[in-house]
């Protein structure tokens, strides 16, 4: 049996009192404590270590599912022992077939698993693997008028399954308007997210002179669930749309950082010649300013979000990164914020809060860990 928890306990010691922000508003400083724990993963080869791509949690937070492609297998991980407890095998042809291509599983629901391919086909099973319902995302209702958009991409569901929300691809333009699918009427609308549109700054595309190839390096922009509403984020700037898809109001959010922007705020060549371009230009644009998703913390009923950015590299030194934590009130104000940068997590990767504790992805050699802090 695997060590289920490391004594990796640090205690980081702030002094504790108030600080005033321009704008004359007053927050706390935070104290934080840190220890990590190791999922026993018994004989098996635990694939949920290698990335946090494709894992889900359970409302309750008792259930981790992990869908790894290669093996077109569910990992189950028990969150309150921490340890890996089944692995389902899901089948890819026949009558509870999901597909060769099911690149992404999302749990929507208590009892419901969602599998997206490339080629826009969406198959919800049970946990078990049997096959519920079909869709696809290329119906004419669905794509007539966006063609000029290029192809969507599902972002999420809505809370009650009733909507589907995507994101259009394009390789000219960083698309950052939202299209929302009514699956009951069958209409649709496109969402625009007006702070968004400065994402397009810090694209980087690369196609070859023969068109053949291409490459593109761009912002992220996601959408988490909360109490029924959807978060729209982006790791480039710190502002936050909350959209209620029950009545369609759609707000804007931001806030005031002390420690570091609220924004990256760089100009970058957005067309390259070469691979060798592009990727120095994208080490440009990661000195600035990163923000991580939001995690809600339900039993002090704040937010926590990590902020980060690379320092220039020296020679041929690793590159080295500050870090930092910041919490917010429901309303997404300020309420405080630390620099961690010495309990060393170069890219903070946080998945849930539990108990009061922020949960951050780990890949401990090889094995799915994470790290815990207690924020005060």
């Amino acid at each position: 049996m695997k060590k289920i928890l490391l004594a990796i306990s640090v205690l980081l010691v702030y002094s504790c009192g108030n600080k005033e922000t321009k704008s004359g508003e007053t927050y706390v400083d935070l104290k934080i404590e840190a220890d990590t724990v190791v999922v026993d993963s018994g004989d098996e080869i635990l694939m949920a270590a290698t990335h946090a791509f494709s894992h889900s949690f359970a409302d309750d937070l008792s259930t981790l599912y992990n869908w790894d492609f290669n093996s077109s297998q569910v990992e189950y991980v028990d969150l309150k022992e921490f340890r890996l407890f089944k692995k389902q095998l899901f089948e890819k042809e026949g009558p509870n077939g999901i597909g060769k291509d099911s690149h992404l599983m999302k749990l929507v629901g208590e009892n419901r698993l969602a599998f997206i391919s490339w080629n826009n086909t969406i198959v919800i099973t049970d946990l078990e693997g049997k096959v519920v319902e079909r869709m696809r995302m290329d119906e004419p209702w669905m794509v007539e008028g966006v063609d000029e958009k290029s192809s969507i991409h599902f972002l999420a569901f809505s809370d009650d399954r009733k909507k589907i929300y995507c994101r259009f691809l394009n390789f000219e333009k960083f698309e950052t308007d939202i299209l929302e699918l009514d699956l009951e009427s069958k209409k649709k609308k496109i969402i625009d997210l007006p702070e968004f549109e400065k994402l397009n700054n810090f694209r980087v595309t690369w196609i070859t002179d023969d068109g053949n190839s291409m490459s593109m390096s761009h912002p992220d922009l996601n959408i988490q669930q909360w109490k029924g509403k959807l978060l729209l984020h982006t790791n480039a700037l710190n502002s936050v749309y909350l959209l209620d898809p029950k009545t369609d109001s759609l707000e804007l959010r931001s806030y005031n950082s002390m420690l570091t922007p609220n924004e990256k705020t760089g100009t970058y060549k957005n067309e390259v010649s070469s691979m060798e371009e592009m990727q120095k230009i994208t080490d440009s644009i990661q000195e600035e300013v990163n923000f991580t998703r939001l995690v809600w913390d339900e039993k002090n009923k704040v937010f926590y979000r990590f902020t980060h950015f690379n320092l220039p590299k020296v020679g041929e030194e690793s590159v080295k990164t500050k870090v930092f934590v910041s919490m917010l009130s429901p309303d997404l104000e300020l309420l405080g914020e630390k620099e961690i940068t010495d309990l060393g997590l170069k890219y903070p990767n946080p998945q849930f809060v539990k108990d009061g504790k922020i949960y951050l992805f780990l890949n401990l050699d090889d094995e799915l860990a994470y790290v815990r802090l207690s924020v005060k």
